[in-house]
């Protein structure tokens, strides 16, 4: 069963390394199907022994979707509870705060995927925004997310 995509939730790894691959390792060893996230995006911090300067802010896709504006029973992502099957979501590798080449990238992205699905401003909500998120106490995904939305406006 299809459902229409209407939000794009954002996310942090609550780790100071990682990439679409690691946190795939870990959701797996949690007994998930897939890597939670469509899209990761990296600090550069790749391992904790493995900086690459340059891949800062860079984009990874993680669990698949196929780009239409539906979310098949395949694409339907495992990061926001009560979300998961209307939305995408995105992760940026970051504990306590993102580097300024991810938010550049965060904004740019958003942007994108606005313009491609139609997905309104009011509709891109931190982790911490869900209902789940507030439940929980998240911090995630430790950025000002009413300032991304000022900056999409």
């Amino acid at each position: 069963m299809n459902r229409s995509l209407t939000h794009i939730i954002v996310h942090c790894s609550d780790s100071e390394w990682g990439s679409a691959r690691e946190i795939r390792k870990w959701h797996l060893a949690r007994g998930w199907r897939d890597i939670g996230y469509q899209i990761v995006i990296l600090n550069g911090q790749i391992l904790p022994s493995l900086f690459i300067p340059a891949l800062n802010g860079s984009i990874e896709l993680g669990r698949p979707f196929d780009g239409d504006m539906f979310v098949a029973d395949n694409e339907i992502g495992a990061h926001a509870l009560g979300y998961n099957d209307r939305s995408i979501g995105i992760c940026g590798i970051a504990k306590a705060r993102w580097s300024a080449s991810q938010e550049l990238s965060l904004i740019h992205l958003l942007r994108d995927l606005q313009r491609i699905f139609h997905i309104k401003t009011e509709n891109i909500l931190g982790h911490n925004e869900t209902e789940s998120g507030k439940a929980q106490g998240k911090t995630c995904p430790n950025l000002n997310m009413d300032g991304i939305r000022e900056w999409l406006k």
